[in-house]
């Protein structure tokens, strides 16, 4: 059986109602991947916005602290270890919590413990930067390691027809946690008594101690949660644990939306008619503390009564280090392709000359990262020869997951890397850009936080729920497109604000439609990607995806400045408009020629592929993979979560 098929236009297609789309919102699952998606978004801005206005306060270098965004690494070159975290079991802790789950154990710990370090650091000397360097690489590691385990994990609790709504809730946690640990670690420090004028070490290091206190909803969520490839051998012990998770999530959720939405609304009418009215009475306040302070110390006794009640499990997804030897040869390949990669970096940087043409020098940057990874490759190919790494080890490992692509899709996997690669450069490339454009039309800080961090955050988690419901009710294919002409539409509107410069009914007009088209596009994206990763390697294989997306957009973007510099803005995003057309052709050509996610044959069905009169499908697996078996288990894939 072939997962390249073309779609007859007879072909039919199931269709939800909105009812039934928004119906899959009530999904436990829903609630454990929002949480998942919290802590996910927690650490990033931690190294990112957060650290540096700490470095900054502490009156550190510009330049230095601008190299600390390289601490960030890590999330573009996830790929490289990803494959570790589908071969290698966790010592003691893959047996009492399975293969996902203890990775992500794993790495909320070491997210934990890096935040605690940061927080040690007093970086008011460039004499223990060092430190605070090594505890912000090992923050970006851990982080980008736990993204990689939440991915594969999302993929195999639920089968592709729930995977955009996962993906919207999955997106719609991680941004309301990078507001808490953007505007809610500044408002923290600000509160402690550190400022611009007055800096206070004592104030960011308590801030930092809550951020790392912050992650325990996330390791909460984890021991809560259940290992989808696994089977429960004392399922009213997980029930249990769901069932209380569930409980707190409501008694947390409800009333902390209600307050948000009050707060929110009482923000917009004071801008608006520049009034103070209190919405919510100042007498009522100590009260929502309390409440809130009360559930916070309740989640450590209940992440003891999760740990104490964790079910027995017996693990079926096949691990391909199965002795301790096994296990550290990987651990060491990978260690030398590292090494191997940075050193080669470094070493054709100082090669390379610079260009002064924005294409030319796009080029040459990629070349540069495309002949490291080919010195890392070519190290671990020569390791494996030498005998460090078995053969069939090695290629179980890395080259099995792409061979897998290949095998499903044959020659049009080309064309849906190129869909990866690019479908969300219209939006990517014009927003790297986005805050200093907003500058330069004669708008303050305070205008763009109130429109970007406030009001865009909002409508882009309502972009990902439209864009969960879209991919609900509609094919997959038709909500990419969808998606598409959203995201390189609203950049036209940014011309319109070229020509009419501080006019903030403009500005909001198209933070909120570009914010809006931003969420939508990410959650259907995000929903493709799963659909495209078979189930057998899914953190490898989503990684790489994840990795593509935004590499090609975020290397095009370091040049936006330039482009701007040399064409003015009108033309720069026109342009971001222009490069996402090609876009929506590459979306009709995969949509006629693959068939993407559930519409794919997977259980080769005969009435179609018997082609043989063998009763076998075509493919000789008809008899094997029906609809009473929809786990593949004859294809050696681990069972996925049932319905």
């Amino acid at each position: 059986m072939s997962a390249v098929q073309p779609v007859t236009p007879d072909q039919p297609i199931a269709k939800k109602s909105w009812g039934e789309a928004a119906k899959a919102y009530l999904d436990p699952r829903v609630i454990i991947m929002l949480f998942l998606g919290f802590s996910a978004g927690i650490p990033i801005l931690l190294i990112f916005s957060s650290l540096s206005l700490w470095l900054r306060e502490a009156g550190i270098d510009r330049g230095v602290v601008t190299m600390f965004s390289w601490a960030a690494l890590g999330y573009s070159f996830k790929f490289i270890w990803a494959p570790l975290i589908d071969a290698l079991p966790v010592p003691f802790l893959t047996k009492w919590l399975g293969r996902r789950r203890s990775w992500m154990v794993v790495s909320q710990l070491l997210i934990v413990l890096a935040i605690f370090l940061m927080a040690t650091v007093n970086p008011v000397s460039e004499d223990v930067l060092v430190y605070m360097a090594g505890a912000a690489v090992l923050l970006g590691f851990s982080s980008a390691t736990q993204d990689i385990v939440i991915d594969a994990y999302r993929i195999e609790l639920a089968p592709p027809s729930m995977q955009s709504i996962l993906s919207s809730i999955y997106v719609s946690g991680y941004r309301v946690g990078m507001i808490v640990a953007g505007a809610g670690a500044l408002y923290l420090a600000d509160y402690f008594g550190s400022t611009e004028s007055f800096y206070s070490y004592e104030a960011w290091r308590n801030t930092y101690y809550i951020m790392a206190g912050v992650m325990t909803l996330g390791i909460l969520t984890t021991f809560a949660s259940y290992e989808p490839t696994a089977e429960i051998l004392q399922s009213h012990k997980q029930k249990s644990n769901l069932k209380v998770f569930l409980i707190y999530s409501a008694l947390l959720l409800i009333p902390a939306l209600l307050f948000g939405v009050i707060y929110l609304i009482n923000i917009l009418i004071n801008k608006v008619f520049d009034s103070t009215i209190a919405l919510i009475p100042l007498m009522a306040m100590p009260s929502i503390k309390f409440y809130f302070l009360a559930l916070v110390v309740c989640a450590p006794l209940l992440l003891l009564y999760f740990m104490i009640n964790q079910p027995k499990i017996i693990n079926k997804a096949p691990l391909v280090a199965e002795t301790r030897e096994d296990y550290v040869r990987l651990v060491l390949l990978f260690v030398f392709a590292v090494v191997a990669f940075i050193a080669a970096y470094v070493l054709i940087g100082q090669i390379l000359p610079e260009f002064e043409g924005v294409f030319v020098s796009f080029i040459s940057e990629t070349l540069h990262l495309l002949i490291s990874l080919a010195a890392a490759m070519a190290a671990g190919y020569a390791l494996v020869k030498v005998g460090l790494v078995k053969k069939e080890i090695a290629m179980a490992t890395w080259i099995e997951p792409i061979l897998d692509f290949f095998r499903r899709y044959g020659k049009k996997a080309l064309l849906l890397l190129a869909l990866i690669g690019l479908y969300r450069i219209s939006d990517i490339v014009a927003g790297v850009i986005s805050n200093v454009f907003y500058q330069d039309m004669g708008f303050s800080k305070t205008d763009i936080a109130n429109a970007v961090k406030l009001v865009g955050v909002i409508m882009a988690i309502a972009g990902g729920f439209l864009g969960g419901l879209l991919a609900q009710r509609f094919r997959i294919m038709h909500a990419m497109m969808i998606g598409a002409i959203l995201a390189c539409a609203t950049n036209l509107l940014f011309v319109v604000l070229t020509y009419n410069p501080g006019s903030l009914p403009i500005m909001y007009m198209a933070v909120i439609f570009d914010n809006l088209a931003a969420g939508l596009a990410s959650a259907v994206f995000i929903a493709f990607l799963s659909a495209l990763t078979s189930i057998r390697f899914t953190a490898v294989q989503y990684a790489i995806f994840s990795s593509l997306m935004t590499l090609i957009p975020k290397v095009m973007g370091g040049y936006s400045g330039s482009i701007v510099d040399s064409m003015g803005y009108p033309f720069f995003f026109i342009f971001t408009f222009a490069i996402g057309i090609p876009i929506l052709a590459l979306i009709y050509f995969v949509d006629k020629h693959i068939v993407i996610g559930d519409n794919d044959d997977i259980y080769g069905d005969n009435d179609n592929n018997d082609n043989n009169g063998d009763g076998e499908g075509g493919k000789g697996i008809g008899d094997k993979l029906t609809k009473a078996n929809p786990n593949l288990t004859d294809t050696k894939e681990p069972p996925r979560a049932s319905e």
